[in-house]
């Protein structure tokens, strides 16, 4: 048996003051969590996800053909973190090969890594990201989060009788390929453009409008867009996400772990997941 030195009192001082400067730390993170969130818990009881949808006729479908998709969408998602300046940045991906599989992103160490499936043409995310859309965009910039976002179309079903959910979510495969920089600004123009379901939806040049309207105006971008060009993709990428346990829009992941929109209030699971961090 060897005897193991008991710590001289200065060893014991540095040790506190560590364990101190950790819960500071720690302390200083949570925080910062709930000055983001208690203006939303302020404003928003609980969302409900009126207008969310179910997975029903999508996942009856053939498996997903292996499409080529847009760069910066390795994962099937756009993923954002801090730029340093107090703002949000792109994180640049190679595009899924024709013939290849999406890569998942590594998720970041002490950080809530939030992953949202959303359709832009569903009012479950409109009314999301309108009650929710501005906390996680501060959290990212913040260096709390990174945001990944990964598109879907599963209102072509049921919802609007022109493919209109694989036309307007084509839009975020055009942005992320051709003007990465603008895609969150875009995300918003199309929830604020979002017609009503059980009709047409939009034709391409309105859809287009909005992508100008958010001050995007790329050659690219518009002959992607007017052509439907990444609508295989779409279709691919949307039911790949059955396969990650998403059953309707909004699908909200933190570090994994799936949010239950039907019983938990948003900010709940936010703040559980940031415990899960400091434990």
């Amino acid at each position: 048996m060897t005897n193991t030195p008991r710590p001289t009192k200065n060893q014991r001082r540095e040790q506190a003051r560590e364990a101190a400067r950790i819960a500071r730390e720690k302390q200083l993170k949570r925080q910062k969590l709930l000055k983001w969130l208690i203006p939303t818990i302020a404003s928003v009881a609980i969302l409900a996800i009126v207008g969310g949808v179910v997975w029903a006729v999508v996942a009856l479908q053939p498996p997903p053909k292996k499409e080529a998709g847009p760069a910066n969408m390795i994962s099937d998602g756009i993923v954002f973190e801090a730029d340093g300046d107090g703002g949000l940045q792109y994180v640049p991906t190679k595009a899924i090969a024709k013939g290849g599989d999406p890569v998942e992103t590594e998720p970041r160490p002490d950080v809530l890594n939030i992953v949202t499936y959303v359709d832009f043409t569903c009012p479950g995310c409109k009314n999301f990201e309108g009650a929710y859309g501005e906390t996680i965009r501060s959290l990212v910039a913040d260096g709390q989060a990174t945001l990944e976002v990964r598109p879907i179309a599963i209102l072509d079903y049921r919802g609007y009788t022109t493919d209109f959910s694989t036309r307007a979510n084509n839009v975020a495969a055009c942005v992320a390929n051709y003007a990465p920089e603008s895609f969150l600004d875009v995300q918003d123009a199309m929830f604020a453009g979002q017609p009503s379901e059980g009709g047409p939806g939009l034709g391409n040049s309105s859809i287009l409008q909005l992508v100008k309207d958010a001050g995007l105006d790329d050659p690219d971008v518009n002959e992607c867009v007017m052509n439907v060009s990444f609508s295989p993709w779409v279709k691919a990428a949307t039911q790949r996400s059955g396969q990650n346990g998403v059953t309707g829009t909004p699908t909200v992941f933190i570090n994994g772990t799936k949010w239950d929109n039907a019983n938990q209030r948003f900010e709940d699971f936010l703040e559980a997941e940031a415990a899960k961090l400091e434990s």
